[in-house]
């Protein structure tokens, strides 16, 4: 975990700080999340952390227990982790749909340079659920949202955590993380469809790549 917060927009910071210990695993699904031992680690008082902890509950990443306080969110349910994936390929294909006309060559330009990350990840490491890869695959993500130049959709995006596939995955107890090398191949395609401008393509590959990852199917 970071070990200090600079002073700039402390509460963000202390969220982005916290999601990351969640999604890297280092807070573990039902573990007790001590705002005291948070404030101290980070070097911030008390109230950011609070206020953090209050923002991540929309998330679903963290839970709150009457005169317990915080804690990391338990595994989801099949049903559960199911309804995520549906709420994901509504958000971002509608998305998509919304800011396609905004697509410039610098959008194409990032979602390939990030898939070339991943893809060395994935050349390394095809069936592990690589931290690297997950904060990479975020961002790919992201830039598809991104599309619509809305900030505040952007923001719900973050909030609401739809984009952390693979935090939720290993949440969801799967046996396996999906292939990495088939993900990025899927990624690819979709860029593709972005550039060929084809839509409907690129909807149904999206559609297809979020769901290929249900583990309840």
């Amino acid at each position: 975990m970071k070990s200090k917060i600079d002073n700039v927009s402390l509460v963000d910071q202390t969220l982005d700080a916290i999601r990351s210990s969640i999604l890297s695993g280092e807070l573990e699904p039902g573990s007790h999340i001590k705002i005291k031992k948070m404030s101290d680690h980070f070097g911030v008082s008390m109230i950011p952390v609070r206020e953090a902890l209050a923002r991540l509950l929309s998330s679903r990443l963290v839970t709150s227990h009457a005169n317990r306080g915080y804690f990391v969110a338990a595994r989801p349910t099949a049903a559960q982790f199911s309804e995520f994936v549906d709420a994901r390929v509504l958000f971002e294909t509608s998305a998509v749909r919304s800011g396609f006309e905004n697509t410039t060559d610098a959008d194409v330009a990032r979602l390939r340079k990030l898939n070339t990350k991943m893809r060395k990840i994935a050349n390394v490491s095809p069936q592990q659920a690589d931290v690297g890869f997950g904060t990479l695959n975020l961002e790919f993500h992201r830039v598809l949202v991104g599309l619509t130049r809305n900030s505040f959709l952007l923001n719900i995006y973050d909030d609401l955590s739809l984009g952390n596939l693979q935090f939720q995955l290993l949440r969801s107890g799967a046996e396996k993380f999906p292939c990495l090398e088939r993900l990025v191949n899927e990624h690819e395609k979709i860029v593709n469809a972005l550039v060929d401008r084809d839509l409907d393509s690129l909807a149904t590959r999206l559609t297809h790549h979020i769901r290929s990852i249900d583990v309840t199917s």
